[in-house]
């Protein structure tokens, strides 16, 4: 029960997080971003689900959450290193962000195929995802309006993301 309420926040605080970063640019249209997000999230979890079934004797649990974290780590530092006030977090020619998101997904859906999640599970928790990136979208988007004369307001996802990292490694 524990593990599955743990794994519930992990995916709603990351897609929340990426939902805010697509608030970002000021040329792309978010809501597009947000649906192909939650298919690389789908297709990469389920992958990452299969290959988990597989190979479950070999990798432990607490492994794969510290690969998810170092993950989580390497997508905020390269997000930052890679924002431009006119595409956002996400510039349509830099593809090593959407790399590392795919391989967080990835790893997200290979830890749940270590524990015994299947096929069900990752529906769910592609609906979740799909939920949180929109909340994380329109609360973003509340908050650059209410406070738009601040540049760094955008950067706010980062500190949540780099949040959630923290707490996955404990």
């Amino acid at each position: 029960m524990w593990t599955f309420l743990i794994i519930f926040l992990f995916v709603f605080s990351i897609g929340f997080a990426i939902g805010g970063l697509l608030a970002g640019p000021r040329v792309l249209p978010p809501f597009t971003q947000l649906f192909i997000m939650t298919g690389l999230f789908l297709l990469f979890a389920y992958a990452g689900m299969f290959v988990g079934v597989v190979f479950p004797p070999f990798i432990s649990f607490g492994l794969v959450d510290f690969f998810l974290a170092i993950s989580c780590i390497l997508v905020v530092v390269s997000i930052i290193t890679c924002f431009h006030p006119i595409y956002g977090f996400f510039p349509p020619n830099d593809k090593k962000i959407i790399f590392l998101l795919c391989v967080l997904f990835f790893l997200m859906g290979f830890q749940w195929g270590v524990i015994g999640y299947r096929t069900f599970f990752t529906l769910c928790m592609t609906v979740v995802f799909f939920i949180a990136a929109s909340c994380g979208l329109f609360v973003q988007i509340q908050i650059r309006q209410k406070l738009w004369r601040f540049a760094y307001i955008s950067f706010v996802p980062l500190v949540w993301l780099l949040f959630v990292t923290l707490f996955k490694l404990l």
